[in-house]
């Protein structure tokens, strides 16, 4: 590479037309600045016989030089490897690398060729994990009606997840509860098997929080109970129940695939089941219902 003085830069090289391409653009006055430290202050001054410079971006991170002589045919090309240079060292590295490069062409020396991009098709490629559109969770919960003699239900399940978009979710669990009701003549028994499809917005990544909307509907048997030589003879009945319902829960994703959760349920029966001693309520499924549950969900 040839060596150039400060001292009589402005005569030794002529005047330049610079052609920056759209990768550059932004550090323009930059690399004006350089090129005029290493040129002279009027290198970049208009002139009817101007070398043209074309700086140019490459794909593979070099940055190549064109300088095209005015009224020549012949074209100069050089490539630039400034990668491993700061972002503010780049624009010098740019002004000196011209006029090495108009230094070069005046004499016809050869251009060293642009370096060769390293060949990457031995590297397997980094593809990233796909991320799990499905999750499956175990629960346990209880659950408390507001009614008057409203039954207090303890119960497990399962919930099946599914991610439609990256904070939308579409979730619906089926659980199993009961409780047993004590009455003056024996007692009741409840057992409600329900299903809740609720839409879920999910937020967070390593503490999760989570809004839902939806309903739930079940299945309540109530089966009465007498007293041994009682007067009365227990009796038997299966009642639909259903309800909008609205969720809340924070959770901890403890391993990319595994989460833990507590989750809080609020919900309103619009048809209910009732069960009666003597003509007053003591099994009541009916009014609002509030709901605690601790869940861990295991990405499939």
């Amino acid at each position: 590479m040839l060596a150039l003085s400060s001292a009589g830069r402005a005569d030794d090289h002529p005047a330049v037309r610079l052609e920056l391409a759209d990768c550059l653009v932004g550090a323009r006055a930059a690399i004006e600045h350089a090129i005029e430290v290493e040129l002279g202050p009027d290198a970049l001054a208009p002139a009817a016989t101007a070398v043209t410079v074309g700086i140019d971006c490459v794909p593979s991170g070099l940055v190549v030089l064109e300088i095209r002589p005015h009224g020549a045919a012949r074209r100069y090309r050089y490539a630039l490897d400034w990668r491993s240079q700061p972002d503010d060292a780049r624009p010098r590295l740019l002004g000196l690398a011209v006029a090495e490069a108009l230094a070069a062409s005046r004499i016809e020396l050869v251009p060293i060729a642009e370096p060769a991009v390293p060949a990457l098709a031995a590297v397997a490629p980094v593809v990233p994990a796909r991320p799990a559109r499905w999750a499956l969770a175990v629960l346990g919960q209880r659950r408390a009606f507001t009614a008057r003699a409203g039954v207090d239900l303890v119960g497990a399940g399962l919930r099946l997840e599914h991610q439609l978009t990256a904070r939308l979710y579409l979730a619906a669990d089926a659980v199993v509860e009961g409780t047993t009701a004590l009455t003056t003549s024996g007692a009741v028994s409840v057992a409600s098997v329900s299903s809740a499809p609720i839409v879920l917005i999910r937020t967070g990544s390593r503490v999760v929080g989570e809004l839902g909307l939806g309903v739930r509907a079940g299945i309540a048997r109530l089966r009465g109970e007498a007293l041994p030589g009682g007067l009365f003879v227990g009796v038997r009945a299966i009642r639909p129940w259903v309800g909008p319902v609205t969720a809340l829960a924070l959770g901890v994703r403890l391993t990319p695939k595994v989460t833990v959760s507590a989750r809080g349920e609020l919900g309103w029966v619009v048809t209910g089941a009732t069960a009666r001693d003597l003509g007053m309520p003591v099994a009541v499924i009916d009014r609002g219902w509030t709901a605690f549950q601790i869940a861990a969900a295991i990405a499939l």
